[in-house]
């Protein structure tokens, strides 16, 4: 069976172009060049991977990534952004919202299909993880609150936690070391894996984003005010 692919993407040559591209590879391709019609198709139509540039004419690529991550049943959908923007800024943010990879355009016909490709694979070892038993897992426990990272899932009180890849990486690190404090840079290095400038800023806001997303229970990341965060198990009441 072909893997499926989303397009999104407003420049019609460009598309167009793309589409040549990955039917060449064998991928079954869906173009949108508008991403509200791309976040309706989703609902009837999941595909393994989407390509997808920040600038479209209806609805940010950002907005449109946190709709697909906020959501269980697509949450798992690699997202890779290929965009003409190259700010740092830009880049963290694309990551903090749960994109798997980014890309700037112009771009090389060849490592594009590389990267899209190595993002599928990385997809299917993580859910030939989730075949495995349980006593094979790490499972970390703290009270009601259970951490699997084979599956990259957060439960509290039996419930799933819906977290970007990013959002995950940094709670997991955090609890797997309870007690240790961490630098904001020493936090970046570990959960960005090919970005190696020193980014407070963007290690903030994702503290932020993820202690709303684990209300009463985000009080377990301590800030370390002057140096950085820790995990305190014993602060939460």
């Amino acid at each position: 069976m072909k893997q499926k692919i989303f397009i999104i993407e407003d420049e019609k040559e460009l598309t167009d172009l793309l589409e040549n591209i990955f039917n060449r590879e064998g991928f079954e391709v869906f173009k949108f060049r508008s991403g509200t019609i791309a976040v309706k198709a989703l609902k009837y139509n999941k595909p393994d991977i989407i390509l997808m540039d920040l600038m479209l004419p209806d609805l940010s690529g950002l907005h449109i990534c946190k709709e697909i991550k906020d959501q269980k049943d697509t949450a798992d959908i690699p997202i890779i952004i290929l965009t003409a923007r190259s700010d740092e800024y830009d880049i963290l943010n694309a990551f903090n919202f749960g994109c798997s990879d980014y890309i700037t355009k112009p771009f090389n016909e060849k490592i594009l299909v590389a990267r899209v490709k190595a993002c599928l694979a990385l997809k299917s070892d993580k859910n030939t993880q989730c075949y495995c038993h349980e006593a094979q897992s790490n499972l970390i426990k703290f009270g009601d609150l259970e951490i699997n990272p084979d599956r990259y899932e957060v439960y509290i009180k039996n419930k799933y936690i819906n977290l970007t890849p990013l959002e995950f990486k940094l709670f997991y690190f955090l609890a797997k070391n309870q007690g240790k404090v961490f630098k904001r840079n020493q936090i970046f290095e570990e959960i960005y894996e090919n970005f190696y400038n020193r980014g407070d800023r963007s290690i903030d806001i994702l503290v932020n984003r993820l202690r709303k997303k684990l209300k009463i229970y985000g009080d377990l990341i301590e800030t370390i005010y002057g140096v950085g965060y820790s995990f305190k198990f014993n602060s939460y009441k």
